[in-house]
């Protein structure tokens, strides 16, 4: 039961905060409060602080503008400090995680009066790993080029020995904390990557540079706060390595996932694999060299080198070559450079060779991980020894990459049965004529059950896109919520029937005609964007975009820029300076600017839809999961694909009102709005704007 003294000092906090800012009490933010404050403040607990009720879960979708961070913070905050719980807020974006620790908890903590400590926690690559950086310097390249996943992982061709020199000078003189995004220029994938580490390459407190590690300082600090602000994808990998690895354990943990839509999708990448056949048998072949130089150079028992991993490896590369050939087989029939196989289902042929492929992998990679646990006891023995730590770091990737190929091997070769969704299976051709294999669930509903909402002490979802009208049936489905969670969903506080226009004109084309589509749209941008200062104009394919923006000329051509042409922040703060040199701007964007773009005023004051944006018809995952569903007598276009693309346009009109004093227009090109069934749940699921239809 939420006690009388939380409730005080919950609600003392926010009349506080709302005081000092000269803010008056929003509806919809004093209601996400008090879903908050009830939903954790009535978890049962035995004398240890451990939940014995019922999973804590709610799930509130907030419009924009409601100052969602201010609701969750002001309420979860004392919660958690109260309960001796850890707050993790889990956002799926870096701009907003930057805003929550930048402004948003500094801001909160100033002016609520609540006392609380609070860090941003990152994942083992976004720091600079010491060890690796020595052994760089000292041998300026050498084995360290071996230990990329796949050799088309990154480039290593460039000398980035300057660089490292003085990213080693810069740390020395505390000018530098070793965290990749506060060096003063942003470094390319090719030069970080092999200054970096992961989980599985890491040797952690045996290291001979644990003392002053960059990651575990910063691991350490996170203990020691109240809240914790990471990303999602943090999470996941902590949870899949079972909890409390990264992350204190899910039971002492009170989750905020903000920016919560993402989460499903988010929790399905974490979960696949793939294999990329050539790169793979590139790599067993220099396996066998690596081990013979172990022994030669530690005399590690555990290897047993006696030529018999040669004709192992060897083996194995006919058998990935034969693969190969019968997935070419395959393409050579179906056309294009990418098949899916029906229903998930991988020929009984191919499922049979991948299972015994899998088999002799595992049997590999048994050994190598014999040889990792020998070098970790004999590192966890001596008193430090560089040369056992960079063979634990060598040969413990080498066990992490065969560990790999043998969960993608054994996912091909598994039958799923009739009942439950199947694992989407399917491969593609790379740029460089490599095939690669790749396996992925369409649905992680009970693997999130099971990791994440039963055992966490409490949780809460929220975004502005997690509903349909108010229905939540779709997002409790991908999520895998408990049955009894507190769904809410929360209008904006906008006036947006007085604030903006929604518009769908009279159109001479149809979507499905691609061409004529893109036609048409190149001919009504100009006088769309007539008059208007700052424009937003989103599009679902690289390939219409495109087009669209070489058909333009003169002037309108002059206005604008295309993802692609610069980095989306370059874009954004080109866009705000031509807006504020009263200069016209227009921006072309794909999904990656439909959310999390904040360009309130007149940076944007018109937002131009080319299309309702359906899923990718080539997207492996989403097609397997629309084929199960119908195969079981549902309608996956009006159980997934309506919801799916209602969310995505709700997310792409969000862009046009940011604040109390915006106002705009919204203009949608795609006549089946009007002329087709669904055209109406659509519409319903927008802002309530002013409503023009050319029908």
């Amino acid at each position: 039961m939420l006690s009388d003294e939380l409730k005080l000092e919950i609600q003392s906090a926010y009349r506080q905060l709302l005081d000092n800012k000269g803010y008056s009490p929003r509806w919809c933010q004093r209601q996400m409060v008090a879903d908050i404050a009830n939903t954790l403040g009535n978890v049962e607990v035995d004398e240890d602080g451990g939940r014995i009720s019922q999973e804590a879960v709610t799930v509130i979708e907030a419009g924009t503008g409601t100052g969602k961070t201010v609701a969750y913070g002001v309420s979860a905050l004392p919660l958690a400090k109260a309960l001796d719980k850890r707050l993790v807020i889990a956002t799926a974006t870096i701009a907003l995680q930057e805003q929550i620790v930048g402004k948003d908890l500094p801001d909160l903590r100033e002016e609520s009066g609540l006392d609380f400590s609070f860090a941003l926690a990152k994942g083992r690559r976004r720091y600079l790993c010491l060890s690796r950086l020595d052994r760089l310097l000292q041998e300026h390249g050498g084995q360290n080029r071996l230990l990329p996943l796949y050799d088309d992982e990154f480039e290593t061709d460039g000398d980035y020995q300057v660089l490292y020199e003085s990213m080693l000078d810069r740390y020395g003189r505390g000018e530098w904390d070793g965290d990749r995004d506060s060096w003063p220029s942003e470094l390319e994938a090719a030069a970080w990557m092999p200054v970096s580490t992961d989980h599985s390459q890491c040797t952690g407190r045996q290291c001979t540079f644990y003392e002053n590690c960059v990651f575990y300082r910063a691991r350490e600090q996170i203990y020691r706060v109240d809240c914790i602000v990471t990303n999602q994808d943090l999470v996941l990998s902590d949870l899949l390595m079972g909890g409390g690895v990264v992350l204190p354990d899910p039971e002492d943990t009170i989750y905020i996932f903000d920016e919560g839509h993402h989460l499903p999708r988010k929790a399905i990448e974490h979960l696949s694999s793939f294999v990329a056949l050539d790169s793979t048998s590139d790599w067993l072949a220099t396996l066998p060299d690596i081990l013979q130089r172990l022994q030669a150079e530690t005399g590690d028992q555990a290897v047993l080198y006696d030529g018999r991993y040669v004709q192992w490896i060897e083996d194995l590369q006919v058998d990935l070559g034969r693969l190969k050939q019968s997935l070419l087989l395959i393409l050579e029939d179906a056309g294009g450079r990418q098949y899916r196989f029906p229903n998930g289902q991988v020929p009984g042929t191919i499922r049979e060779f991948s299972d015994a492929l899998a088999g002799v992998l595992n049997g590999l990679h048994e050994r190598v991980a014999a040889v990792v646990n020998d070098l970790e006891q004999r590192l966890a023995d001596s008193e430090g020894d560089d040369q056992l730590e960079y063979w634990l770091a060598l040969i413990g990737g080498a066990a992490s990459r065969l560990e790999g190929a043998v969960t993608l091997l054994r996912s091909w070769a598994v039958k799923d049965g009739d009942d439950a969704p199947p694992m989407a299976r399917w491969f593609s051709v790379r740029d460089n004529d490599d095939v690669s294999a790749s396996s992925s669930p369409v649905a992680v509903r009970d693997d999130l059950h099971e990791l994440l909402w039963t055992r966490a002490f409490g949780a809460v979802v929220t975004s502005a896109t997690l509903s349909v009208g108010g229905d939540f049936r779709r997002y409790a489905l991908e999520s895998g919520v408990p049955q009894k969670t507190l769904f809410r969903a929360l209008p904006s506080p906008f006036r947006y029937e007085e604030q903006a226009e929604l518009n769908v004109p009279a159109l001479t084309a149809d979507p499905r005609d691609a061409d004529a589509h893109t036609e048409m749209v190149s001919e009504m941008l100009p006088a769309l964007c007539e008059g208007c200062r700052g424009v937003l104009v989103l599009f679902t394919s690289w390939r219409q975009m495109l087009a669209v923006k070489d058909m333009l000329s003169g002037e309108m051509a002059d206005r604008v820029m295309a993802q692609g042409d610069q980095s989306r922040a370059e874009i954004i703060s080109r866009h705000r300076e031509r807006v504020d040199d009263d200069r016209p701007s227009v921006i072309f964007g794909l999904a990656s600017f439909a959310e999390g773009v904040d360009l309130p005023g007149e940076y944007c004051d018109h937002v131009i839809v080319a299309k309702i944006p359906f899923a990718v018809p080539d997207d492996p995952v989403g097609a397997t999961l629309c084929e199960w569903i119908d195969a079981q007598g549902g309608n996956s276009f009006s159980e997934v694909m309506i919801p799916d693309a209602a969310i995505r346009m709700v997310q792409a009109c969000g862009r046009l009102i940011r604040t109390e004093t915006d106002t705009g227009r919204v203009t949608i090109l795609d006549r089946r709005l009007v002329t087709q069934r669904y055209g109406e749940t659509l519409l319903s699921a927008l802002p309530p704007f002013r409503r023009v239809i050319n029908r």
